[in-house]
């Protein structure tokens, strides 16, 4: 048969009462309301399988043709709705398409290079749960285990780095675990195939990326020198040379100095790059893609040394005497 559908035409050899009608009726003992979540950016084809499988649609593919006809594809809204099987499948999507959740959302965004402790700061300041209890959630164990992009990590290793900077928007009684895993989840997303295949091919392992990559966000002042930077810092590890980084310096430290003093540079820390060879044990913070790129395809250049004045721009050095000469110039 042919089903006439807000004005368009469907040949779905289905009825009508698939749509308009409930799934019980009011004296039904299984019709209790109940919370059916939609996430951000989920497809009306994955709403349409998920209300049947919840039972409060009879034909995944009816609720699909329907909304699709009906404009619903595109005013999708995320949120948490209180549905139940007394409903009609039409009068669910109207809900999900016009935003009637029952609960409040929050808009939340985490800056690029953002370490957890920042994190952790921002959410206590909230309201939302303490800083230790999001540090509790932010570690590597088993609820974060389907997450193949993390497999090569051990439990409770600390999820800096992997803690992907976005904006999200979160429900007021989500938990810290179901916050990391929607930041890890993006995290998988921005990691594909191609970005993990060109690091596998440079022999380099994605934590060693992603440590270099927070130190890159942070001593960049912006995305052009990010490969400037990423390129000096590689030239250091590849002559065995100290990174000398301010800025693993100032994660030790919890400061946030333009310049270190020499006692700062000093202090005993395994982060401290002044004092350790190498990459330190794990990110500083979270990096954005452009920092994790630039540590990929760094730019390729015989520079060691780089420094900013104060317009902001880079100066790059070849040699520890150039280096000095640039830093009297651009800085002292």
């Amino acid at each position: 048969m042919v089903l006439a559908i807000g004005g368009g035409i469907a040949a779905v050899g289905l009825t009508s009462g698939l749509l308009f009608q409930p799934m019980t009726s009011d004296l039904d003992a299984n019709s209790t309301a109940f919370v059916f979540e939609i996430e951000p950016n989920q497809s009306l084809r994955t709403i349409a399988r998920r209300m049947t499988a919840d039972g409060l649609a009879r034909s995944a593919i009816a609720v699909e043709l329907y909304g699709r006809a009906e404009g619903a594809a595109s005013r999708l809204q995320a949120g948490r709705y209180l549905v139940a099987p007394t409903m009609s499948p039409v009068e669910i999507l109207e809900k999900i398409t016009s935003g009637d959740a029952v609960f409040n959302e929050i808009t939340i965004t985490i800056p690029e290079g953002w370490s957890l402790n920042d994190i952790e700061e921002h959410f206590e300041d909230l309201g939302l749960f303490t800083k230790e209890r999001f540090q509790r959630a932010a570690v590597m164990q088993d609820v974060y285990r389907d997450f193949a992009i993390l497999a090569h990590l051990e439990d409770d290793t600390i999820l800096d780095g992997y803690l992907f900077p976005d904006t999200y928007r979160i429900f007021e009684d989500s938990t810290p675990e179901s916050i990391v895993a929607r930041m890890l989840a993006n995290f998988q997303r921005r990691i594909d195939a191609d970005i993990l295949s060109a690091i596998a091919a440079q022999g380099r392992t994605l934590h060693d990326v992603l440590t270099l990559a927070s130190i890159v966000q942070k001593e960049a002042n912006d995305a052009s020198q990010m490969p400037d930077v990423a390129g000096v810092f590689w030239n250091r590890l590849e002559n065995r040379i100290r990174l000398e980084s301010d800025a693993t310096v100032n994660y030790v430290l919890g400061t946030s100095k333009r310049q270190p003093t020499f006692a700062d540079t000093e202090v005993d820390h395994p982060y401290n790059t002044y004092e350790n060879y190498g990459l330190p044990p794990g990110p500083i913070g979270n990096p954005g893609l452009e920092a994790i790129l630039a540590s990929i395809s760094p730019a390729e250049h015989d520079f060691y040394f780089f420094l900013h004045p104060i317009d902001g721009r880079i100066v790059m050095s070849r040699t520890f005497a150039e280096h000095l000469q640039n830093k009297a110039r651009y800085l002292d």
